[in-house]
């Protein structure tokens, strides 16, 4: 049994360091580890602008606005720790500015009271589907999707 060991050790090490990196480091979606619990900002939000499935989304618009309900919640009482991060259709990670709160009268308001927050966006890639979601910058925790839009 004992000379079966190194056989063992030869299969299982690298698996085993394989999922204790994973669960540290985020591998996989580059949004949170694979055994982390999803961020808790405490009411519901969406994109704002872009709006969810919008295309044609200018490469240069500058930011992503989300829109959260109420003012009584973690989002609200932390925003300037939150992040709006992207990723398109090819897996390349955009992140973007600490949220801001913002006025946004023009936009969407699909919640009984609605609270807008801003996160600056570098120049985007024409012809591109983005996947955009909420995470607390330099947390633990895995990112809140929010929707989709394309260049």
């Amino acid at each position: 049994m004992i000379r079966y060991l190194p056989e063992v050790l030869r299969w299982c090490m690298p698996l085993a360091v394989g999922l204790m990196l994973a669960s540290c480091s985020g591998i996989g979606n580059g949004l949170g580890g694979i055994f982390q619990q999803q961020c808790s900002t405490g009411t519901q939000q969406t994109i704002a602008s872009p709006q969810n499935g919008q295309s044609n989304v200018s490469t240069s618009m500058g930011q992503v606005i989300v829109v959260a309900n109420s003012n009584n919640n973690q989002l609200y009482n932390t925003y300037n720790q939150w992040t709006v991060n992207l990723v398109d259709n090819f897996g390349n990670l955009i992140s973007g500015g600490r949220l801001a709160l913002v006025p946004d009268p023009s936009g969407p308001h699909p919640y009984a009271s609605d609270f807008y927050y801003s996160s600056s966006m570098p120049q985007l890639t024409p012809g591109r589907t983005y996947s955009a979601s909420l995470l607390i910058a330099g947390g633990s925790c895995q990112a809140v999707p929010l929707g989709q839009f394309s260049t």
